[in-house]
């Protein structure tokens, strides 16, 4: 045989390689399971990616487009995101509240502000400042509209202002808020309660959106429940200054949030606090952590707890209280029957914090805890931000590109990552530190194991733009970009 026929005098890449598999990779961006938890949506690792590059006014600019109130709910938000975090499964979850914090200050002290998505002409009323109200009002305003917000109480923010205690949320945060919302545009009428009777007042408006929230207290068939102040006048009352006495001996009658800002704001006053509830500890309404910071201020919960009656007496008011056991629930208002021997307790003030309902009924755009039911701020955020996308026919964050599929911990590649504490989030390079610890879920942020593995050449790079792709015309389908992916970016799929 003449060897020379075995010999090549060009380049291997026109032997067409790809033809030997029937399988070929597929880059596809899939949800991070923090993604997929975050009521608004928040696409957590591309702004983690952003800031990571340096680019951290982009990054506060990105998240001010899923959720412009960042600045609190990266302080008072429950944190779905970190409880559904991969990372919790390998040493702890990354500290995204405490990220989402930094970067939502940063796009309050750098007035930066998001390029206007429409000009749209019109003019736009908003019943209700709180978080809902807040969003639909920045949104429409984003989008070239006239917005003017109508607040019952001579401050905006409704519950944000008057319901979130300052150990919680420091209303220099709010008051900043507001500032950066009436900067945009926004105008807020205060001191302005608006009814359904009074809607015709400000009907000359494109759009009516009511946001007005759950202001008005439930109350149960307790006797002398009259006896009690609700949690939401007693907090009411303690952020507006109108509060004045604490007591001495308190008892909170409640396990949702509102029962445990309550009993905290009772607590830090010095008075001995008894939070009772009829949920047991795990199935208490109330954020968890909450709940844990309250008995950390030396509230004594009491769980599976129900109350009797409550009746005057002496020393203030005395309460009749028995265990008891869930039996049923309707309209978020449990059912239950009292097992065991009951028992007295003595207070000076009793806060009867059941929950909340509508004031009135409205028809239209509503938003919120309105037509949600009591929820929490980002949650309030998330309806407000739906709304406004379906009215105008928009996505505001653009098409995400993501599949269905959320990345669980066993999806991943844990061969690139090592184990390293949480970072507390002071500055941009804290912050960056804390960041670095994401493992980029699903999410494609360019490290190149796929190019720097691949036998063949066929990963294409292009560094301004991620994900990479594949030159299907000599990939032979090994799938070894596949198995060293450490954010399980890419798939192997048949050809055909």
């Amino acid at each position: 045989m003449d060897i020379t026929l075995l010999r090549s005098f060009s380049t291997t890449r026109r032997i067409k390689t790809g033809t030997w598999s029937q399988y070929q990779p597929v880059f596809e961006l899939s949800k991070s399971p923090c993604m997929d938890a975050c009521p608004c949506s928040t696409d957590i690792p591309k702004i983690f990616d952003l800031l990571l590059k340096g680019k951290d006014r982009e990054a506060a600019q990105e998240l001010s487009m899923s959720n412009p109130l960042a600045p609190i709910t990266g302080r008072i938000c429950p944190a779905f995101c970190e409880a559904s975090c991969n990372r919790r499964e390998f040493d702890q979850p990354v500290g995204i509240r405490e990220i989402e914090r930094f970067l939502g200050d940063l796009f309050l002290e750098e007035k930066l502000f998001p390029e206007k998505r429409g000009y749209l002409k019109g003019r736009v009323a908003v019943v209700g400042s709180g978080p809902a109200g807040l969003t639909a009002s920045w949104f429409m305003a984003l989008h070239g509209f006239e917005v003017h917000v109508y607040e019952e109480l001579d401050h905006p923010g409704g519950v944000l202002y008057w319901g979130v205690p300052d150990f919680r949320l420091d209303k220099r945060v709010l008051k900043r808020c507001i500032e950066r919302w009436e900067e945009f545009g926004v105008v807020f009428h205060t001191g302005r309660k608006v009814t359904p009777d009074e809607l015709q007042e400000i009907s000359d408006c494109d759009f009516v959106i009511i946001a007005s929230g759950l202001t008005k207290p439930k109350r149960l068939s307790i006797p002398g429940i009259e006896h009690t102040i609700s949690g939401v006048d007693f907090l009411k009352d303690y952020n507006l200054g109108r509060f004045s006495k604490f007591p001495d001996r308190a008892v909170v009658i409640g396990g949702g949030n509102v029962a445990v800002d309550a009993a905290r704001v009772l607590a830090k006053s010095g008075a001995k606090v008894v939070l009772c509830c009829v949920e047991d500890r795990e199935n208490m309404p109330a954020i968890p952590e909450e709940v844990q910071e309250a008995l950390e201020d030396g509230v004594v919960l009491k769980p599976s707890t129900g109350v009797v009656a409550i009746e005057p007496s002496s020393s203030g008011l005395t309460l009749k209280l028995s265990k008891v056991r869930v039996v049923d629930e309707r309209d978020r208002v449990k059912e239950v029957e009292f097992v065991g021997e009951p028992w007295e307790t003595e207070a000076s003030l009793v806060v009867a914090a059941l929950g909340q309902e509508k004031e009135f009924e409205w028809e239209g755009l509503v938003c919120g805890d309105l037509k949600e039911g009591p929820s929490t701020v980002a949650q309030a955020v998330a309806s407000a931000k739906d709304l406004v996308c379906e009215l105008l026919h928009i996505n505001l964050q653009g098409d995400l590109d993501r599949k269905d599929k959320v990345v669980s911990f066993n999806d991943l590649n844990l061969f690139y990552f090592e184990k390293r504490s949480r970072f507390s989030v002071r500055d941009v390079a804290s912050a960056c530190e804390e960041a670095s610890r994401c493992f980029s879920c699903g999410y494609c942020n360019l490290c190149a194991n796929c190019w720097i593995f691949c036998p063949d050449v066929s990963v294409v790079i292009n560094w301004d733009e991620a994900p990479p792709s594949v030159d299907v015309d000599h990939c032979k389908g090994c799938g070894i970009c596949a198995v060293e992916c450490p954010r399980a970016v890419i798939s192997m799929r048949r050809k055909y």
